[in-house]
């Protein structure tokens, strides 16, 4: 039965569900496919966490703005929320499909197929060096079928239903065209993800999609595993083959937004980030005119020139770093790690602080006079054999946390850096914690919640200086934002009232205060009467951290 396409982006709403369904029931099948480009165990995950962002968007689109809002909607959603080389390619396909929609948005048979042709082109041209027997094969498989089916005279059930069984033929060809896939006994792991949502597009067409077969990780008996000292697997074979070479590129995986940069510039920053990383892709969220925002993604050894080659184009929104880990399959020490329960861990300055985050379940390290990176380090031990979610809360800088979660591999503790600058942060981040979850959902979850939160300090001035405001000396106080004064007043009442203003000058309907050592108890009660005439939806919580280094901290949710 074929199921009648509605026109103001409902059938797009249906599939990016259905497709969020068929992820969630598919991840840990395409997590275990997942030897390319690194075997890191996450592109299902990462396919998931894109698809989740683009259906939320979708589903939050104004329909006021016009037929095609939903489409614009889940096109951003995508690339924004994209996780990983496999979320920033499924972007692009969503982008390709949603381009080719007709003018009252409905999603055609003809659409369908110039859609996924189109995304073929802009995946190709997005990744800077294309390998056969990846998703791209599948995509590319996935149109053909489309086309064949329309030449034929089918309608959208068919040629969606055309897509998805050339794709199933596409990507059992993945096995044999490239060795490491061979070697390991997988398809392509993000072509099979990109069979999922196929099916979910036929499943929401036709009213059902073909039954697929689960593609279970099959190592001959020949291939062995070997983990090295630093719980590495490294897969060894005698058959006579060199094993394919792992790329020098392949420490750090950076991802981050470029908005309102010229197609051009894309095109350089691409060609740089080749110079010294890999799997490189860069997209754009729609066709530049003449700007657009641009989703960036390499693996490198040196993640802050990738950040800085970046930032020569312009501002950068959503920077992520990560540590690539290889994920070896089988009983091995990796596997115990990443089985073991994760530690959420913050570096935390004040007793009221400290008391704080281990009531809501984080595992506490001081940081009241300061700390090392080698101070870090050591602390971490203490974890060893664990998956460690680390709110570094501004205690150091970035390059030193990359450095201490690269070397805390060697004694066995997998570090996650989440992106919290202050206490305030991390705060937000564990209101959204959920142990019981999984680890890739988990860490999304807290650093959206840490983003989100604008934060702020308040700081006694104790010596005679020159700020951008203006010159200040000892009883006076500044506001900071982000390492600049924005604030300077004769008190810590204005001078935080003046910051909670600032904070929630683009929104915001939640304030939470850290009152440090010198900060007043009143303070959260006095900002909240300042706020309630203006502002009455504003909650002010406030709580009493004792940290020496400012005397408030303040965030805005």
């Amino acid at each position: 039965m074929t199921v009648p396409m509605a026109q103001d982006g409902r059938v797009v709403v249906a599939w990016l569900r259905r497709a969020v369904l068929g992820l969630e029931r598919a991840v840990g099948e395409i997590n275990s496919l997942n030897v390319f480009p690194v075997a890191d165990a996450d592109t299902g995950t990462n396919m998931l966490v894109t698809l989740r962002a683009a259906a939320r968007a979708a589903e939050e689109a104004d329909r006021s703005e016009g037929p095609h809002a939903v489409a614009r909607a889940t096109v951003a959603g995508a690339v924004s929320g994209a996780r990983g080389n496999s979320g920033v390619i499924v972007s692009q396909i969503m982008r390709g499909v949603a381009a080719q929609l007709g003018a009252d948005a409905d999603l055609t048979a003809d659409g369908l197929a110039q859609g996924l042709r189109s995304a073929t082109d802009l995946v190709t041209s997005a990744v800077a060096d294309p390998v056969e027997g990846t998703i791209l094969s599948v995509l590319r498989g996935a149109a053909d079928g489309a086309g064949a089916a329309l030449a034929g005279g089918a309608d959208l059930a068919g040629c969606a239903r055309g897509a998805a069984d050339s794709a199933f033929d596409a990507l059992l060809r993945t096995r044999d065209q490239l060795d490491v896939n061979a070697r390991a006994g997988v398809v392509d792991a993000g072509g099979r993800g990109l069979l999922v949502l196929l099916d979910a597009l036929v499943e929401v067409t036709a009213g059902g999609a073909s039954e697929r077969p689960v593609f279970a990780r099959q190592v001959a008996p020949h291939v062995h595993v070997d983990v090295d000292a630093q719980g590495e697997g490294t897969v060894g074979h005698h058959h006579g083959h060199d094993d394919p070479p792992r790329g020098p590129h392949a420490d750090y995986e950076v991802m981050y937004l470029l908005p309102d940069a010229a197609e051009a510039a894309a095109h350089r920053l691409r060609d740089e980030l080749q110079t010294f990383g890999d799997s490189v892709v860069v997209v754009a969220a729609s066709d530049p005119d003449p700007v657009a925002t641009w989703s960036v993604h390499t693996h490198t050894t040196e993640p802050g020139r990738a950040i800085q080659a970046g930032l020569a184009h312009g501002k950068l929104r959503s920077i992520a770093v990560n540590v690539l880990q290889e994920a070896a399959h089988g009983d091995t020490p990796l596997q115990a790690l990443l089985d073991a329960p994760r530690a959420i861990v913050a570096l935390v300055s004040g007793d009221g602080a400290a008391e704080l985050f281990t009531e809501a379940g984080a595992d506490v390290i001081r940081c009241d006079a300061g700390m090392t990176h080698a101070e870090l380090l050591t602390a971490l031990h203490r974890f060893e054999g664990r998956e460690v979610l680390l709110m570094p809360n501004g205690a150091l800088p970035t390059p030193e946390l990359l450095a201490v979660a690269a070397r805390s591999r060697e004694s066995g503790v997998l570090v996650t850096l989440l992106p919290t600058s202050s206490m305030v942060q991390a705060i937000a981040a564990l209101a959204v914690h959920d142990p019981d979850g999984p680890a890739a959902d988990d860490t999304y979850s807290m650093a959206e919640a840490a983003a989100g939160a604008r934060c702020g300090s308040v700081v006694a001035v104790t010596e005679d200086a020159l700020t951008i405001l203006g010159p200040c000396g000892p009883g006076d106080y500044l506001g900071m934002v982000g390492g600049e004064v924005v604030v300077l007043e004769e008190d810590q009442y204005s001078a935080g009232e003046a910051l909670a203003e600032l904070l929630l000058a683009t929104g915001g309907d939640m304030v939470t205060v850290l009152l440090g050592d010198a900060g007043d108890g009143d303070f959260p009660d006095r900002v909240s009467a300042a706020l309630r005439p203006d502002r009455p939806e504003v909650e002010v919580i406030g709580y009493r951290g004792g940290q020496a280094a400012s005397v408030l901290e303040i965030g805005v949710e």
